[in-house]
């Protein structure tokens, strides 16, 4: 297993989709729109949030969670 470094400074956005245990903690209705690659932006706080999510602090994600993240070039 390797271990994920995060060095993305607030306001990057990768492209990513969710590790498998991070989308089972979600509210069933969640789940559907959190399958999938997408984008996801770094907060304030260090936690990522999909990009354009209105859902607030209720839908931010540790580096962790995030499936082998790619910069948005």
């Amino acid at each position: 297993m390797t271990l994920a470094i995060d060095s993305y400074v607030t306001g990057n956005v990768v492209a990513a989709s969710l590790e498998p245990q991070a989308v089972g903690k979600c509210d069933p209705w969640l789940r559907r729109l959190l399958t999938g690659a997408q984008f996801f932006v770094k907060q304030k706080d260090g936690r990522w949030a999909p990009q354009g999510c209105q859902l607030g602090r209720a839908c931010c994600f540790d580096f962790s969670d995030l499936h082998e993240p790619v910069a948005r070039g």
